[in-house]
């Protein structure tokens, strides 16, 4: 299978206006705002949730955790099921989903029933993340898939600028299901914008077994979204109740809340941009080890922030930046080492994004059930560090890996030419 091969209509796609082709990323970026404030909205109304279902913190929080374990085993499998639709009609049909969902959250009272409804919204977010990338992916040359890809993540990144901080004060002001029903407003727009600006004819090769064997016997692939989980996981394990921490750290008002979301989120938006637009450059290896050095100098000082604002704004910038544009890298990343297995590669490091998101939060609340207060909180970089650290050495083996692979591959081509 030749590189392109997963796209089947390239040609014509590349015929497309450039005008067009922004246009629909921008539709497509648009869509991943909204799925990143429906997934990440949930942690900045933690409390009110909580109470207003009656249930702890730790319980509540699971709400994140089925979440985020439900599209982990989702987007790998959907990618197969939904390989023969076309793209537009496909992210039209999730953005729906985010609606229905978001709608039937807003009107639950009781805890089960909510948790059930999230766990069925996951499976629009299951498809689009990961779809929406290779989407992007058929509407640029090959050249400049890194940066498209980068870009439509960007959308994730602006999500915490936005949406989580507005969640976190809405929820706060009027209430948590005006968080939820503003998530609904926010889908219908994003289903609008793709069907608007998404050319149809988007479709990507089916996915077999073959596709899949290649993948997970791909040590560089599976050692990438091995890094994948391990940076998500450390990354949410703070994330996920940073809104209780920074009440016990700092007895924040919902204003210094949303102010340090926000310093989370302009962080994350800033690594995003420039990752996007120096990933084809400096190359997606070296982009994710800058990330994972600043998210790991930020959990580092996180447990002697206590009583600074100034110092629990930076931890948030560094983790900010490191977390969204190391996303965008990993993605950048497993498209290139199997450029024709993308739409399944891509999948997969998406379910590995949601795995640590499952875990990271998981075991952060057993820690804080365990030890009550401001320590419990500290102590989440004992979960964090290590899985950074891990993190890192794991993308070294990776990027070593690809070298050693592309050595191969160009060897091999010079004695099939002779």
């Amino acid at each position: 299978m030749q590189p392109q091969s997963a796209f089947v209509n390239l040609v014509e796609v590349e015929k497309t206006s450039s005008a067009g082709a922004r246009a629909s990323l921008f539709a497509l970026c648009f869509g991943n705002f909204i799925i990143g404030t429906g997934t990440l909205i949930v942690p900045g109304m933690l409390p009110q949730l909580a109470d207003g279902l009656g249930v702890s913190l730790p319980v509540a929080g699971q709400l994140v955790t089925a979440f985020a374990a439900a599209v982990c085993v989702g987007a790998p499998l959907l990618a197969g099921v939904t390989s023969r639709f076309d793209r537009r009609d496909l992210l039209v049909a999730m953005q729906l989903v985010f609606v229905a969902g978001h709608l039937g959250a807003a009107l639950l009272s009781s805890y089960w029933p909510l948790l059930a409804v999230r766990v069925l919204t996951s499976v629009g977010a299951a498809v689009y993340t990961a779809q929406a990338a290779s989407a992007a992916a058929l509407l640029v040359p090959p050249a400049e898939r890194g940066r498209a890809i980068a870009f439509v993540f960007l959308g994730w990144a602006i999500a915490s600028v936005a949406g989580v901080p507005v969640g976190s004060y809405v929820a706060a002001v009027w209430g948590w299901r005006e968080g939820f029903a503003l998530v609904a407003a926010g889908a219908a727009l994003g289903a609008a914008g793709v069907w608007l600006f998404v050319p149809r004819g988007l479709r990507v090769a089916a996915v077999d077994a073959a596709m899949w064997r290649s993948i997970v016997r791909d040590p560089a692939m599976m050692a990438s979204v091995g890094v994948t989980a391990l940076f998500a996981g450390a990354g949410f394990a703070l994330f996920a109740y940073f809104v209780p921490a920074a009440r016990s750290f700092l007895g924040a008002s919902p204003e210094v809340v949303a102010m340090l979301l926000g310093t989370f989120g302009i962080a994350g938006v800033t690594g995003s941009m420039l990752a996007a637009r120096y990933m084809d450059r400096v190359g997606p290896g070296n982009v994710v080890m800058l990330c994972l050095a600043s998210m790991l100098a930020a959990h580092l000082l996180w447990p002697w922030s206590q009583g600074s604002v100034a110092l629990v704004a930076l931890v948030m910038a560094g983790a900010g930046v490191g977390v969204f544009a190391g996303n965008s890298a990993q993605q950048a990343r497993v498209a290139a080492i199997a450029p024709a297995a993308a739409p399944v590669s891509i999948a997969l490091n998406s379910s590995a994004i949601y795995l640590g998101q499952a875990l990271g939060p998981a075991a952060g609340g057993i820690l804080i059930a365990h030890v009550p207060g401001s320590t419990g909180y500290a102590l989440i970089a004992a979960i964090s560090v290590p899985l950074l650290v891990t993190a890192i050495g794991l993308s070294r083996f990776a990027s070593l890996r690809m070298r050693a692979q592309a050595r191969s591959a160009h060897v091999q081509g010079r004695a099939a030419t002779r």
